[in-house]
This record gives structure tokens, sequence and C-alpha cells, in this order.
């Protein structure tokens, strides 16, 4: 395999290795430390925040739903209105959970409610949640929640279907984690 193909399957694409390389990078320096320690006895819905709320976002809040978690998801760059991407429709339907009535959500729409956790799918994502809400609401990270912990899940929007397929295999995991620990304090 040419070492072009292997960074488009296991990364996404170049700037997908760049980006998770420096994330994890600061992560190693303790960056995102802050993002890790989540209260959980307080977190009553979980809040899955990508780019454009087709891919990442809806699939982690179908998982969050499917464990009978509150949960909803929004994007930071969508124009609104649209469906879920087919590639994760199909992902998801192969799991049982159903994106088929998922449309996109602008972040301007998001009001936050006592007891959110939102969950970026990258450091940039995070950044911008800061912008726009300050300390007011706790955040994590997707891939902390990995039995391996990554800081920077990939956008799969515009990969090949290997990607795709990995990074979506992550995002339930990390959405399954995640919504077992919060479950566990609810009950």
């Amino acid at each position: 395999m040419s070492l072009r193909l292997y960074v488009k399957k296991r990364f996404g694409s170049k700037r997908g290795l760049l980006s998770l390389a420096i994330s994890e990078g600061k992560h190693r320096l303790g960056f995102y430390e802050r993002y890790k320690k989540i209260e959980t006895q307080k977190v009553k819905r979980l809040v899955f925040i990508c780019s454009g709320n087709i891919c990442r976002s809806p699939l982690g809040e179908a998982v969050a739903k499917s464990l009978g978690i509150s949960a909803e998801s929004f994007g930071l760059d969508t124009r609104g209105g649209d469906p879920a991407d087919s590639r994760v429709i199909l992902y998801a339907s192969n799991r049982k959970l159903d994106l088929s009535a998922h449309r996109t959500r602008r972040i301007s729409e998001y009001s936050p409610l006592e007891g959110d956790l939102l969950i970026g799918m990258e450091p940039m994502h995070l950044k911008r949640l800061n912008e726009l809400f300050g300390n007011q609401i706790q955040m994590t990270l997707m891939g902390l929640w990995l039995t391996r912990p990554v800081v920077y899940l990939h956008d799969p929007f515009n990969t090949n279907p290997d990607f795709f397929n990995s990074c979506s295999s992550l995002v339930e995991s990390a959405s399954r984690q995640l919504a077992e620990r919060v479950k566990m304090v609810i009950q």
C-alpha cells in the first residue's frame, strides 16, 4: 500500500494526519486535561457538536438516545435543515439506529440548559464553543471517552469509505462510553 493511500485510509487526509499529530502533541503536554474532568453527576443532557451536523454529531446523538440519555446535536458551520449524510444514515441503520429524520441545526439554535455537556469532535470545536459560551457549560472532547483516548476526530465528510466507517465507529464507541457513564449517575 502506498503512503498516500495509507494516510487517506487511516487519517482521512494529510490535513487529518497533521491536525491529529498537533492535537495529540498538545494532549501529551496537558492542554486538554480540563476536558477529561467532567462532573457527571451534573450532566442531564449530552449535546454533540461538529462542523456540519451531518456525520459525527447526529450519530453521537442517536447512540445516546438509544441508551435512554437526553441528547441533541448541532453544527458550527451548517446552514441548517439538511439531512444527515447518506453514509452515516446507512452506518446507523446497520446498528439499528434511525437517522432518516435528522435535519441539521446551527449552533445559533442551541439554547443552553442546566446540566448540558457540550461534546466537540476536535479541539477547534471547543475553541469556538468557549468563545460562544465561556465557562458556563461543561465541555469535553468526544475522543477522550475512547478506550484509547484521542483528542481529534477528523471530519469524515470528504474522505474515503474506509476512513468514514472508521471515524463513525470511533464516534459510536465514544458515545456509548460517555452515555453509559452518565446513565450510571442518572439512575
